[in-house]
């Protein structure tokens, strides 16, 4: 047991009750489908009252292969951690031992309603420590299956090491799923990270990542958000370190009635470093993807580079894509800017296909393939 992680749960249940639910006012969630994220939509979850829907092939299949992962998390729980040398993985309980100023500060970021549960079951999840120097590629799997599942993961990186990370969650029918990662980036270090994340029927998923971005820092980020159920990602770059280069691309793909909610930001403390984000959604029949992503330049920031887009494919009339970029520039000598576009498939690609043999439920899915491919050109065909 460790005395610093009940002092961080019983704060954290503190907390989350005087946090109010998702609600209009609320800038945070401007766009997100408020009624899947509330009390009455999420209760289920807390009582065990959500039924069991039949499993995702999908899911099945991700939670059959967990197990020979380098690293697996079933509900919250390391069940595997086959990890290269140079790597080295402990309980949060062990961490919050030999790592407790920075196990503090990973939940102390915890302030919104449910990266707070996070917090408030902070026994479940990892310290994960890739040492000074070394060069370490992992492949992880996160499972939820509960009606309430909670992963917590804490990567500390050394000093000129270099980690790729690929990334599957998969989620349940019935599962509220709910991960927060933090990758601590020492100076000089390199991060290769790809996540697919995927979500049976009947689910709930949040997510939430937060990078520190030392000196001379390096990161890839492809992100994928699929699946049958109302999700939301945070994804949140603080960069304080000169020299610092970050390529992040995320991909969505929403149908039905379904709601896939990403809020990112990109906060420049110290200047000299460069931060780009590439959104693209992938929209069909009376779904949406809902995106805000903000630029922040403190003062002083000088010589920043940052820049932020949000391309979208409708593939029906009734599906729609929100977008909400802001820049917040406080210094003079900066290049900041940003870009949204929304629009149909091509009726002349359509045609070409169609006289080639493909119908066109086939020539849709070859153009959404198309779209989302660059989303992990950088991190590597084997991942895609």
């Amino acid at each position: 047991m460790s005395a610093l992680l009940d002092d961080i749960s019983n704060a954290a249940k503190t907390r989350f009750a005087q946090i109010p639910f998702p609600h209009k006012k609320d800038e945070y969630w401007r766009f997100s489908d408020l009624n899947a994220w509330s009390a009455d939509a999420l209760f289920p979850h807390f009582s065990q009252g959500v039924p069991k829907s039949d499993e995702d092939a999908q899911v099945a299949e991700i939670a059959k292969s967990a197990a020979q992962s380098a690293l697996a998390f079933f509900d919250g729980q390391l069940v595997s951690a086959n990890v290269p040398d140079g790597v080295k993985v402990v309980s949060m309980a062990d961490g919050a031992e030999k790592y407790s100023a920075e196990v503090s500060e990973f939940f102390g970021a915890a302030k919104g309603k449910f990266d707070t549960i996070a917090a408030a079951r902070a026994y479940n999840g990892a310290v994960v420590v890739v040492a000074d120097g070394a060069d370490a590629t992992l492949d992880m799997a996160v499972v939820s299956k509960l009606g309430l599942s909670v992963c917590s993961i804490l990567f500390l990186v050394g000093k000129n090491a270099r980690l790729r990370l690929a990334r599957n969650f998969a989620l349940g029918g019935g599962s509220f799923g709910i991960a927060m990662s933090k990758f601590a980036l020492s100076d000089g270090s390199r991060l290769e990270l790809g996540t697919h994340k995927y979500s049976g029927a009947a689910a709930h998923s949040y997510l939430r990542d937060d990078f520190r971005v030392s000196a001379g820092v390096s990161v890839v980020d492809a992100y994928a958000e699929l699946g049958l159920s109302p999700s939301r990602a945070e994804r949140n770059f603080e960069i304080v370190g000169e020299g610092a280069d970050i390529d992040a691309r995320a991909f969505l793909k929403t149908t039905g009635e379904l709601t896939h909610d990403l809020r990112t930001s990109q906060m420049h403390r110290v200047g000299g470093a460069a931060s780009n984000l590439t959104v693209k959604c992938v929209v069909d029949g009376n779904s949406k993807a809902a995106f805000a992503g903000l630029i922040r330049v403190e003062e002083g920031a000088q010589k920043t580079k940052a820049y932020q887009s949000c391309r979208s494919l409708s593939l029906s009339d009734f599906a729609k894509t929100q977008a909400s970029p802001v820049l917040e520039i406080m210094a003079n000598d900066v290049e900041c800017s940003h870009g949204c576009t929304v629009s149909k498939p091509d009726p002349e690609e359509l045609f070409y296909m169609n006289q080639r043999g493909l119908n066109t439920a086939e020539a849709l899915e070859l153009i959404t393939e198309s779209f989302a491919k660059s989303t992990f050109e950088k991190f590597g065909g084997e991942n895609q």
